[in-house]
């Protein structure tokens, strides 16, 4: 009895050069990037009106796996049905002009949720946070179709799809690792919200007009890129969340930071959704009729004959307002040390909160 050994699988005709193979590895990479970019950035979209909590994370977090479901069970189906690189090119084509739109779609739906705060509204809140978040439902989708169709793409024969297959998904992981990091450490804290969307949106469209072959589909791509920055540089961003008596609005990479001058109640500095008041300054008042009056009981707390404070640690100090109000009621002589996580507070309120102590 001889052994044989069982026929070749004859390669896909559809299965791509080394060299083509390379360029769609390439994009899944970027395409991984981008997917975990705009999850963490669309985040910060909402901060300002929906705020940060873990609600509002499971809601991003959720929504995205569910549309990269889709976008999964989609384009393996498409692509069995049309495995060919330039459809593939055109799928994040659109998907990334989509997420090069997304801020100047999302404006006008964002603003209907300050008017739901306004308002009382429970029902506009929750619609207008839907609405926002459906945006993010078609670029989202077509970035999943990416990794089932570069499988596709690569696998020359069934005997190399698992390797085919780990090859993407270790790549499209890599480069969701990059792009959950950039956002919050470089773009949006040097450019905004708005500008780190269209730099992810294109960068995918430059990778996707030098890989394409077509040189009509290359004008169409190009054109598509003259669109986004032709928007960027004439549609001016105007205030992200408008407030009367606004002096400072800005991005780090931790807060969405307002500065409001309230002519009731003094200056206040705002963070995120802006339910609350971080600090409060009036320079013709000591105190401030608020919570942060209490602090100055601290020393008294369990002791029927306090003695002198020499120090205090104030852990979240904001504006430094208290710390004001400490060195006025218990003297200069007290050494106050004061704990924020975000450096662009502490500048803040050197410049508009009088923070000196």
């Amino acid at each position: 009895m001889t052994a044989t050994t069982p026929p070749a699988v004859p390669p896909d005709a559809d299965a791509l050069s080394a060299t083509r193979g390379r360029v769609v590895l390439i994009l899944a990479f970027f395409a991984g990037m981008a997917v975990l970019a705009v999850e963490i950035t669309a985040a910060r979209l909402l901060a300002p009106f929906f705020g940060t909590s873990t609600i509002i994370w499971a809601v991003v977090i959720g929504l995205t796996l569910l549309y990269l479901s889709v976008g999964y069970w989609i384009g393996g189906r498409w692509a069995d049905r049309d495995p060919r690189e330039d459809t593939l090119y055109l799928i994040v084509a659109c998907a990334a002009f989509l997420v090069g739109a997304i801020p100047f779609l999302a404006r006008p739906v964002l603003l209907l949720s300050s008017d739901a705060i306004a308002a009382v509204s429970g029902g506009l809140f929750f619609g207008s946070l839907v609405g926002v978040l459906l945006l993010f439902a078609i670029p989202l989708t077509m970035l999943g179709m990416v990794s089932p169709f570069a499988i596709r793409l690569l696998t020359r024969d069934v005997r190399q799809a698992g390797r085919r297959a780990g090859q993407v998904y270790a790549l499209s992981t890599v480069g969701s690792i990059l792009g959950a990091f950039l956002p919050v450490l470089v773009f949006v804290p040097a450019v905004g919200t708005r500008s780190t969307f269209l730099i992810f949106a294109v960068g995918l469209l430059t990778l996707t007009l030098l890989a394409t072959r077509p040189f009509a589909r290359r004008l169409a791509f190009g054109a598509l890129i003259v669109i986004l920055v032709a928007l960027w540089i004439f549609v001016r961003p105007s205030t992200v969340r408008p407030e009367d008596g606004l002096v400072f609005e800005g991005e780090t990479a931790l807060n969405f930071i307002q500065v409001i001058d309230d002519p009731e109640r003094g200056r206040r500095l705002v963070l995120n959704e802006g339910i609350g008041t971080h600090s409060l300054y009036s320079p013709n008042r000591l105190l401030t009729d608020g919570p942060w009056d209490y602090f100055l009981l601290a020393p008294f707390f369990g002791l029927a004959s306090p003695a002198p404070m020499d120090a205090a640690l104030i852990v979240g100090l904001g504006g430094g307002t208290v710390s004001k109000q400490f060195t006025a009621i218990f003297g200069p002589g007290v050494r106050i040390d004061g704990v924020e996580l975000d450096p662009a507070i502490i500048a803040l309120g050197r410049k508009y909160f009088d923070m000196n102590e």
